[in-house]
């Protein structure tokens, strides 16, 4: 008679020990769910870089301060972004009374006329849809929304009524002219300049009777 032990190794080895069809399917069932999760995850990996490499390869960059390029999708061709435009500065206000000739500081930028008050009334608004450039040889443009009138102006000692400015302190005679065509022609007096800075010139009228007091501002540089 075969001893137990080897009767037992015996049967071990010819007979191996049967998995239940149940625990079976569960094993597989488990397999097959990890296996699925694990594709699904290299499918996402995949996506995420493809994403990313076409992303990339549709920027285009440019200059610093240039337009940006974006490529299409469909073959609808780029889209362009241009920055908006720079927005003229408006210079700060200087009080300080400026020791340069008036065409030095008055050909430097844009102007507008920010005060007209002649016999104590003000007209300002008048001049409201204007703005002047001047330049050295004498030249002045008033720029209306677009439409252009050509004047002169001038600058001459003053003729003082009995010796003396009448208004202010300045010695310095201007004239402008435009003509006849009004507003305009109301800027046509015999003035003088009583104050002058950087951003900012007062001009009153010579004759007292007149009473005209003028402040043109710059408003961009």
């Amino acid at each position: 008679m075969v001893p137990e032990k080897y009767l037992f190794d015996s049967r071990l080895h010819c007979y191996p020990q049967r998995v239940p069809i149940g625990n079976k399917q569960k094993s597989l069932t488990f397999k097959f769910k990890k296996m699925k999760k694990t594709i699904i995850s290299s499918m996402l990996v995949m996506a995420c870089l493809l994403f990313g490499c076409q992303k990339d390869a549709n920027f285009k960059p440019v200059a610093a301060g240039g337009p940006v390029v974006s490529g299409g999708g469909g073959g609808g061709g780029s889209t362009v972004t241009t920055p908006p435009a720079s927005v003229a500065t408006i210079p700060q206000t200087d009080t300080i009374t400026s020791p340069l000739p008036i065409g030095s500081l008055i050909a430097v930028g844009t102007w507008k006329v920010t005060s007209y008050v002649e016999r104590g009334l003000d007209d300002t608004q008048k001049f409201s849809s204007y703005t002047f450039t001047f330049s050295l040889s004498g030249a002045i443009t008033a720029n209306q929304s677009g439409k252009i009138l050509n004047g002169t102006w001038l600058y001459l000692p003053a003729v003082f009524y009995y010796g003396i400015p009448i208004y202010g302190t300045s010695p310095d005679g201007f004239n402008i002219s435009f003509g006849i065509t009004r507003p305009l022609s109301l800027l046509g007096k015999n003035l003088f300049i009583s104050k002058k800075t950087t951003t900012n010139f007062y001009l009153s009228s010579v004759n007292p009777t007149e009473d005209t007091h003028i402040t043109f501002t710059k408003i961009s540089n």
